[in-house]
C-alpha cells in the first residue's frame, strides 16, 4: 500500500473516530442528590445511608449524594418541602402534619419492615399491655413533634386509651433519653426501634409494644416533595434501589455493611467496633427492610397499611382534616428498586 493511501486511510479512520466522539458527547457526570437531617439525627437512622455510600451502591447507581445537616427536623423538612434539598429520611406523620399547611411530602421508600415507632417499658415494670399504661408518663423526644406523638396516640388508641388518660414528657434523644427512662423518671418511652437497639445489644432488659395494628407497616422511611418525585423520577429511582442493596447488605453480609458504614462516617474505627456494629445490625434484623432478602418488594412503603394509619389518626381525632392516603406515600418506586439481581449482594466485595 503507498504512503498516500496509507494516510488516506488513517485520516479517515482518525476523522470518523473523531466524529464519534463528537456524536457521543462528554460522559455524564453523575445526578446530584441532597439528603436532609437534623444534626441530631442518631446514627442508626442514617445507617442506610452510609451503607450505600460505604459500599459504592450510589457511585454504581450514578449517583452523587451528600447530606446536609440542619439544626432541626422541621428545617430539614422544609428544605425539603421548599427546596435545597431532595431527600428527607423521617417518619410518614411529618407528612400528614404537614398536608393540611400545604407542606406536600410524599414517602417513596421506607427504611424498615414495620411500624417503626415501639413502646418500651423495663422488663421488670409492671406494665404488662399498653392498656396498663392509663394514668401513666410516657416519654418522648419532644411534645411538640409530630412523629412519637401521633404513632403512640394511635397505638394507644387502639385499646381504647385517649388523650388524657396518659401524659407525654419530653426526654430528648439517645443517652439523655435513656437516662431518664432507665431512673424512671417516666414509666414508658415512646421511640423509634433503632434508637433502642444500642442498648438492648449493651445489655438493657426491655419489654417491647409494637403496633397492634399496624405492626408489619413501616412508616419511617425516605419523604420527598411531588415537584421532586416528578423531576428527579430516575434519579429517585436509583437512589431507592441504591438503598435497597444497603438493606440486603445488612441483611447477607453484615461484617460488610458494618465497615461500610463505619467508612463512610469517616471516623478512625476498629474491628471492636465492626463487631459492635454487628450485634447492633443482628438484633435489629427483624425490623430492617430486607427481614425477607427474597422479597421482590423490599422497602415499599404499603398504601393499604397507611390508609388504615390514616384512618385510626382520624377515628381517634388526632388528624382534624381529610389527608388522601395518595397524598402521603407512593409504591411507584418498589419495582425500581428492586430491580437487580439480589445475588449480587451475597457476593459482595469491597
Amino acid at each position: 500500500m503507498s504512503n498516500a493511501l496509507v494516510h488516506l486511510v488513517r485520516n479517515t479512520v482518525m476523522g470518523a473516530c473523531a466524529m464519534l466522539l463528537l456524536a457521543q458527547g462528554p460522559a455524564a457526570a453523575d445526578d446530584a442528590l441532597t439528603v436532609a437531617l437534623s444534626q441530631n439525627t442518631p446514627p442508626l437512622m442514617n445507617a442506610l445511608n452510609l451503607i450505600a455510600a460505604g459500599a459504592g451502591f450510589y457511585k454504581q447507581e450514578h449517583l452523587d449524594v451528600t447530606t446536609s445537616r440542619l439544626a432541626h427536623g422541621s428545617d430539614a423538612f422544609q428544605a425539603c418541602v421548599h427546596g435545597p434539598a431532595d431527600i428527607c429520611p423521617v417518619g410518614i406523620e411529618e407528612g400528614i402534619a404537614g398536608y393540611p399547611r400545604g407542606d406536600f411530602m410524599k414517602m417513596f421508600l421506607t427504611r424498615a419492615s414495620k411500624f417503626g415507632y415501639v413502646i418500651a417499658v423495663l422488663d421488670d415494670s409492671p406494665i404488662k399491655t399498653l392498656a396498663d399504661l392509663k394514668g401513666k408518663t410516657i416519654g418522648v423526644h419532644s411534645i411538640t413533634g409530630t412523629s412519637p406523638v401521633l404513632a403512640t396516640k394511635s397505638s394507644l388508641a387502639t385499646v381504647g386509651l385517649k388523650e388524657g388518660d396518659y401524659t407525654f414528657v419530653a426526654i430528648g434523644m439517645n443517652d439523655s433519653a435513656l437516662g431518664m427512662f432507665t431512673s424512671g423518671k417516666v414509666q414508658a418511652a415512646a421511640l423509634p426501634m433503632y434508637e433502642l437497639i444500642p442498648y438492648m445489644v449493651g445489655g438493657l432488659k426491655l419489654r417491647i409494644f409494637h403496633h397492634p395494628i399496624l405492626a408489619d407497616s413501616a412508616n419511617a422511611g425516605y419523604l420527598a416533595s411531588p415537584a421532586t418525585l416528578a423531576g428527579r423520577h430516575d434519579a429517585i429511582a436509583r437512589f431507592s434501589r441504591a438503598i435497597v442493596k444497603a438493606a440486603l447488605l445488612v441483611r447477607l453480609r453484615p461484617e460488610a455493611a458494618a465497615r461500610a458504614l463505619l467508612t463512610a462516617d469517616g471516623k478512625p474505627f476498629t474491628d471492636a467496633d465492626v463487631a459492635r456494629k454487628v450485634a447492633e445490625f443482628t438484633a435489629w434484623q427483624d425490623d430492617l427492610p430486607a427481614a425477607d432478602p427474597g422479597s421482590r418488594r423490599i422497602a415499599t412503603p404499603s398504601v393499604a397499611g397507611m390508609q388504615a394509619y390514616l384512618k385510626i389518626l382520624k377515628d381517634a381525632g388526632d388528624l382534624k382534616a381529610d389527608v388522601p392516603v395518595s397524598a402521603v406515600v407512593t409504591d411507584e418506586f418498589g419495582a425500581a428498586a428492586n430491580d437487580f439481581d439480589h445475588k449480587t449482594i451475597e457476593n459482595f466485595t469491597k
